[in-house]
């Protein structure tokens, strides 16, 4: 990329979302980084030789980043990304933006009478056939959207073998887990469909047998002022896991479904699809987060606000902490 060789970037988090953009930043010619980590990875892979700071104030003072990637857990989004915002760095902050609304408006305060560029990690939004079917919808293929109903579930336990999941951020209330926050890219999904949320309902489930500080699952319903509604399923129980979303229009429907990579369109008179997008033999999950690594620099250099903002990462948030109000 462009100016890569000068820009210099500490990651702040080392778990493996901090280890992924560091592999990709390097993958995109970015090689002046910094690490900073408050305490020890659960994972052992070897790091390359960059800096290393244990203090963050330490970190931003004597490396001088000009971005900073928020990647630790969620509840010290906010403390991370204020801290950096005040030394004048740029921001990627991994979703959600944070376990509370806390913050937030000193952050957007900061951001604005400094020019700087903050952007919240929903990498859904550079997926090529979520792209697509907003292409779809806006040029009125299926008539005017309706509704977006939607299910993600996956088992926890099974996210990273090599550590005991009820020590990990998502299984912890108090470090901004559970899935209404960790699964939080539906909703910023169903929010960029539907627009801003009018109103918001959830109904929360802890009958599985998971060992959990939060909600094992929650079924949200969202409002938008538009008038299409949304209805999000998110879950950290179900094997085998499941991601699929259906966008219902005035005129036909779009299914997508994540893992068989794969939308169909239908219109109001016809049972099989009309047209079918698979891109399972090509598409590359990875991808989608050196896209959005891609755009933040972009708009870093062409002074232009990122398509997952700050105001986008807020409405999100919002919606996830009234889910989990209930």
């Amino acid at each position: 990329m462009r100016n890569a060789i000068n820009t210099k970037i500490l990651i702040s988090g080392l778990g493996s979302i901090g280890r992924r953009h560091l592999a990709n930043l390097e993958s995109l010619g970015f090689t002046d980084i910094a690490y900073h980590r408050s305490g020890k990875s659960t994972i052992e892979s070897q790091l390359p030789d960059y800096p290393s700071f244990t203090d963050l104030d330490q970190a931003l003072s004597e490396f001088n980043p000009s971005v900073v990637f928020v990647c630790g857990p969620s509840h010290l989004h906010m403390e991370t990304a204020l801290t950096s915002a005040t030394h004048g760095a740029h921001l990627f902050i991994e979703k959600p933006l944070g376990s509370s609304l806390d913050g937030i408006a000193e952050l957007e305060q900061i951001s604005n009478d400094n020019g700087i560029k903050i952007m919240v990690g929903y990498m859904m939004r550079f997926h090529p056939l979520l792209q697509r079917i907003k292409e779809l919808i806006s040029s009125n293929k299926i008539g005017s959207l309706i509704h977006v109903r939607s299910q993600w579930g996956e088992y926890v336990p099974g996210w990273h073998p090599w550590e005991d999941y009820r020590e990990t951020y998502a299984a912890k209330r108090s470090m901004g887990g559970g899935p209404a926050n960790t699964l939080s890219h539906e909703i910023d999904m169903a929010l960029w469909f539907i627009g801003e949320p009018a109103s918001v309902k959830s109904l929360m489930n802890t009958a599985s047998s998971l060992e959990l500080e939060t909600e094992h699952g929650v079924d949200i319903l969202i409002k938008g002022n538009s008038g299409a509604t949304a209805n999000l399923h998110l879950d950290f129980y179900q094997q085998p896991p499941a991601r699929t979303t259906e966008f219902v229009g005035t005129h036909g429907r779009i299914s997508f479904d994540y893992y068989a990579s794969r939308i169909e369109v239908f219109s109001p008179d016809q049972s099989e699809p009309v047209e079918v997008t698979d891109i399972s033999e090509s598409f590359e999950r990875n991808n989608m987060f050196i896209s959005e690594i891609e755009h933040l620099f972009e708009c870093i250099e062409r002074n232009t606000t990122p398509i997952t903002s700050l105001a986008e990462g807020k409405a999100a948030l919002e919606v996830s902490l009234k889910a989990i109000e209930g």
